[in-house]
């Protein structure tokens, strides 16, 4: 299917054409960069240890790292937020160790019955395997801090999807994405299309809060996809992002929240502390696991870190968490591994095709 303007579709029209050309990066980014693995690999996470008491001891020191700054001119932050504590329905619970959070979190919004694994789960490919055919598999540079998270039916876990992809040549493979609308889940540009497996899937099932085999949330198969000519056409590495729009009868993400996202500075992300959570096939299947660490390197296209990740998280959001203000906003999309970790950053461009896209699941 040929690319209209900056923006590729499958599967249905825009309802807006792109109207911003694709910047371009300052490097040329259909050359790639050796140190890439095409997947997302598991790196040295800097210290960020996800236990309880560690997080507690940090926050006062988080909140005053990541206090706003005065912004020139061109540092000016683009921000669209997002809808997930608001899921809740009202109210908060108490802090009570050894009490299970998942009925009562679940019950009312989606399913709390246990659900069966895909067929053929154990021996489904990784989507970015599937299309670079030199990508490495799992990597660890170092100690792997990475914790399963998602198995209590909380956000931001829940607004993370584990993906089931159909390819345009019938085989499956697997990913990560995320909600940005009650329909529209953004992921990286090689789960939506692929050249090497025969460009756009065929379908793909989104099942969002996925934990082993409970599936809280059940799921939804589409193939109305969105992705933009920088990846559809010349596979440039900076461009790998897409989006998955759900039926217009499955409107997901009023029951899980969605993420906000955000196009931040470079002054703004210098050493900024950052998420990220998806579905690695180095764990077991249709589990969800995070890590977090430091922003360590912007370009004007791609954000690079050194939290650990690992294939399978391909679409992945990374993200920061304001806790006073309690909004999470997406700065990036993962998609690139080796040492560091890479994603494609939500610059101006992005986030105006994100808004184009957001609307579209409204």
């Amino acid at each position: 299917m040929a690319a209209k303007s900056t923006k590729a579709t499958k599967g249905g029209a825009t309802k807006a054409q792109a109207k911003a050309k694709t910047q371009k990066a300052q490097s040329n980014p259909s050359q790639s960069d050796t140190s890439d693995c095409g997947c997302g690999c598991a790196d040295q996470a800097t210290d960020a240890a996800l236990e309880s008491s560690d997080l507690a001891e940090m926050d006062a020191f988080v909140n005053d790292m990541q206090s706003p700054q005065a912004e020139t001119a061109s540092e000016m932050s683009l921000v669209e937020d997002g809808y997930d504590v608001q899921t809740h329905g009202g109210g908060s619970l108490e802090y009570a160790e050894g009490f299970e959070l998942f009925e009562p979190m679940v019950r009312g919004l989606g399913e709390t019955a246990l659900s069966r694994l895909p067929a053929g789960y154990d021996s489904m490919p990784l989507a970015c395997s599937a299309h670079f055919q030199d990508g490495p598999m799992e990597t660890v540079c170092g100690h792997d801090g990475r914790v399963q998270v998602g198995t209590n039916g909380t956000p931001p876990w829940r607004m993370i999807c584990q993906l089931i992809i159909t390819m345009a040549n019938g085989a499956r493979s697997r990913g990560t994405g995320w909600f940005i609308s009650p329909r529209t889940i953004m992921t990286a540009g090689h789960c939506v299309h692929s050249a090497r497996n025969g460009g756009w899937a065929k379908s793909i099932e989104v099942i969002p809060g996925m934990s082993g085999n409970k599936q809280p949330f059940g799921s939804v198969s589409s193939s109305n996809f969105q992705s933009v000519a920088g990846w559809v056409n010349r596979q440039e590495q900076a461009e790998d992002y897409a989006c998955i729009i759900l039926p217009e009868n499955a409107p997901i993400g009023n029951q899980t929240g969605w993420f906000g996202f955000a196009a931040l500075g470079d002054l703004a992300l210098k050493d900024l502390l950052a998420n990220n959570s998806g579905y690695p096939g180095d764990k077991t299947f249709g589990t969800q696991w995070y890590n977090a660490g430091r922003i360590v390197g912007t370009e004007p296209q791609r954000l690079s870190y050194m939290f650990d990740t690992a294939p399978g998280q391909s679409g992945s959001p990374t993200w920061r968490y304001d806790k006073t203000l309690k909004k999470r906003h997406v700065i990036g999309i993962h998609n690139y591994g080796g040492c560091a970790n890479r994603s494609t950053r939500i610059n101006p461009v992005v986030f105006s095709n994100m808004q184009k896209w957001k609307q579209l699941g409204m």
